[in-house]
């Protein structure tokens, strides 16, 4: 049986996102030398309430932007396909698991088209509200659902939601009904333009002690 290395990580990763990552935990650091090795990626969980999510998206390391001479990594990784975990192995220092991928379920490409038009006329009013666009001129669009979910303040649970709903129409309305909740009370903002502020930074992130739900 094929076992993919995990990640638990404190963050959501979405297809398509950029992470930059800074690895300097030894059982990591063996990790992603194996994923160099194999040109292999590996699995990025979120860890919240004290357990690792089943479901996750894979990492594909695009490039290592330094090696440095006691063994750590600052790497850039891409977000690729979300995939179920089962049969978990933490017979090396880091987790493992059997992996499978899934793909969303077809939708209606009109049904999708307005409720995007409709999202992004609440991330527009939302993003003016709060002021963002006059900070970060350079404030994305986002191009699909999951471009919304590092930029309207959601917490780790909802992007877990997001990331676990099969269809772009579905996460779409599950992103409109989100801004519209907040907008009269505009209290996320602190926390999107302080996300906003640390795209392509590497991150490194403190030791998690997990705990699997079985």
């Amino acid at each position: 049986m094929s076992l993919t290395p995990l990640f638990p990580l404190q963050l959501v990763l979405f297809p398509g996102d950029k992470l930059p990552l800074h690895i300097f935990e030894p059982r990591y650091r063996e990790m992603i030398r194996e994923c160099l090795d194999r040109e292999i990626p590996f699995g990025v969980v979120s860890y919240i309430d004290n357990k690792v999510s089943r479901v996750g998206c894979l990492a594909y390391i695009e490039k290592v932007e330094n090696a440095y001479e006691d063994g750590k990594f600052d790497i850039v990784c891409r977000g690729g396909e979300r995939f179920i975990s089962s049969s978990y192995n933490s017979g090396r220092a880091f987790l493992q698991a059997s992996v499978t991928r899934f793909s969303d379920v077809p939708d209606s490409d009109e049904t999708v088209r307005k409720l995007m038009d409709e999202a992004l006329s609440l991330f527009n009013e939302l993003s003016e509200a709060a002021n963002l666009k006059f900070e970060n001129p350079a404030l994305p669009t986002p191009a699909n659902s999951f471009g919304f979910g590092h930029l309207i303040g959601f917490d780790l649970a909802q992007k877990q939601n997001l990331l676990e709903i099969k269809t772009e129409a579905e996460r779409l309305r599950y992103i409109i009904e989100q801004i519209q909740r907040s907008l009269p009370k505009l209290k996320s903002f602190k926390d999107v333009r302080e996300l906003i502020r640390s795209n392509g930074h590497f991150r490194e992130f403190p030791p998690i002690n997990f705990n699997i739900d079985i």
